[in-house]
């Protein structure tokens, strides 16, 4: 009888139980609340707006430090990260920082000094990974993390160009535009910063810099960079160096289109924002100026530079690929391959009429020019300026 009675009272308490939680919903959704919010977000690391990630594992927490695979720095833009096995000592460097930690170790050396870091480099999961606080260190980043999202963001210097390792040639800083030279010697030298040098993070790896030398003290640098998916635009940097300093410099925009330009012309360089033209002097004055854009015709429209000489101007259009000729003698721009009559059928492709300037003959009055056609066949045109 005691059993029995015992038994019901459970059974009511139960009943009363559910019914409380029927008529108050939010006793269960505070409880599922709960749950959720001891799910924390998974930790994601991020270098000038990139994503890192390894096939090695992923992000760990060890000791309030981020840790990763040092795998997943090896193709990092601008980094040097080497694992000496036999001394267990990993070494980061970038143009200016470096950082040396051995593995097992909390202390690092970062540019000569000793840092102490909360955590080693340890093996996790059958991995080598290291704090991501001496790799911010060694590559002279800031580290920012956000607690909310467990989120650790790095902005550092991305070096691009031949003068990282190679002598008498230009690097940049694409994250602020800083730039540099390696002089014949070997000697870094800061050259100075240029504002359209500061490229969109993402797109700085593949950024190509050249340069002609256009007096003992004096260099044309171009830089050009893609970005977009894929990669469909292009900017082209323009700087006149002289006697280390920035004093001259154009930024071109084109979009799926790759510009020819000339560098030179006459012992001049030849700066084409696309629009102006401008011839600029050994001694960085300006010799000559032109608008290429409206003196085709079409001031919304960029161009490329191919030919100059002295009573024309060779120039194609961003915008459809064609190469037009300004007569400056006969003051008119020639669309060439209506002046030609090539049909727009045996054109190669996309952005690529098939013309191209071969030189003038005679006194200089007559231009030639040569057409590919889509069957790779030639074609030779003449045409004479004054006409």
């Amino acid at each position: 009888m005691k059993i029995l009675k015992k038994f019901i009272r459970a059974l009511g308490l139960g009943i009363l139980f559910i019914g409380l939680i029927q008529s108050n919903p939010s006793i269960v959704s505070a409880a599922a609340g709960k749950a959720q919010s001891s799910a924390l977000p998974v930790i994601r690391v991020y270098l000038n707006n990139n994503q890192i990630t390894s096939s090695s594992g992923a992000p760990s927490l060890v000791n309030g430090t981020v840790m990763l695979p040092l795998d997943s720095f090896y193709y990092i833009s601008g980094l040097a990260v080497k694992y000496d096995k036999r001394t267990k000592v990993i070494s980061i460097e970038n143009m200016f920082t470096k950082g040396s930690m051995k593995a097992g170790e909390r202390t690092a050396t970062v540019n000569g000094n000793k840092i102490t870091y909360s955590a080693a480099p340890q093996q996790l999961n059958k991995q080598l990974y290291v704090p991501l606080r001496f790799v911010n260190d060694a590559i002279g980043g800031t580290l920012n993390w956000k607690t909310a999202s467990r989120e650790a963001v790095i902005d550092y210097p991305e070096f691009v160009g031949d003068g990282r390792t190679s002598n008498d040639a230009y690097f940049i800083n694409g994250v602020n535009g800083a730039v540099y030279k390696r002089d014949a010697a070997g000697v870094v030298r800061s050259i100075g910063v240029s504002a359209a040098a500061k490229l969109e993070p993402g797109y700085i790896a593949a950024t190509q810099i050249s340069s002609v030398q256009m007096a003992e003290d004096a260099d044309l640098v171009t830089i050009q960079n893609s970005s977009g998916e894929p990669s469909i635009n292009l900017t082209v940097i323009n700087l006149f160096v002289k006697k280390g300093v920035i004093l001259r410099q154009s930024s071109g925009h084109y979009w799926q289109f790759s510009p020819d330009d000339v560098k030179t012309y006459n012992g001049n360089a030849v700066m084409n924002d696309g629009h102006t033209i401008r011839l600029i002097a050994p001694d960085a004055s300006v010799k000559q100026t032109w608008n290429i854009s409206k003196l085709a015709g079409t001031p919304d429209v960029s161009y490329a530079i191919e030919a100059i000489g002295e009573n024309y101007l060779v120039a194609r259009s961003s915008s459809e690929g064609l190469l037009t000729l300004i007569d400056l003698e006969a003051n008119k721009a020639i669309l060439l391959y209506t002046e030609f009559g090539i049909n727009p059928t045996d054109m190669p492709g996309f952005k690529n009429d098939g013309l191209r300037f071969t030189g003038s003959g005679g006194n200089g009055s007559e231009l030639q020019f040569e057409f590919t056609n889509g069957k790779k066949v030639k074609t030779v045109f003449s045409y004479t300026l004054g006409e």
